[in-house]
């Protein structure tokens, strides 16, 4: 686990992967409990909404997840007719969350979060292994 500054640090790091002309329109790293530790976002995206329903929405896919008796998920991606949103859980506090148009192939998105992850593993000196990405669905 990391101790208590050493995620924030690692988290403004993140955020200056973001290619501001891209696709990405909100990309950030939040507690479990949506309290933001690094974030980016285009134009004026309220982003303590934005983290405090991601974690609501991480906590309502493992709860459904486990009352199915599926185990807790690592990932989730949601699409919308418009964007795709991807939250993938970091330690056992942290998730990445980023949202991005639908332009964004879904496979894009989650090489994305690999590289953020990457990263911030990196700028941490996390001793956590990036999962594998599992191919997203068309």
């Amino acid at each position: 686990m990391l101790a208590g500054g050493v995620l924030e640090e690692a988290a403004a790091a993140i955020c200056d992967t973001v290619d501001p002309k891209g696709s990405i329109e909100v990309a950030l790293l939040i507690r479990r409990t949506g309290t933001i530790l690094g974030a980016w976002t285009k134009g004026d995206i309220p982003r303590e909404i934005v983290s405090v329903m991601a974690a609501t929405m991480l906590g309502s896919i493992e709860t459904m997840s486990e009352a199915l008796g599926c185990p807790s998920p690592d990932r989730a991606m949601i699409e919308t007719e418009s964007c795709r949103m991807l939250a993938e859980k970091f330690e056992p506090q942290g998730v990445l969350i980023l949202v991005a148009s639908n332009e964004m192939p879904a496979e894009a998105l989650q090489r994305v979060s690999r590289q953020m992850l990457q990263r911030l593993s990196e700028d941490s000196g996390s001793a956590q292994k990036i999962r594998p990405a599992v191919p997203a669905r068309p």
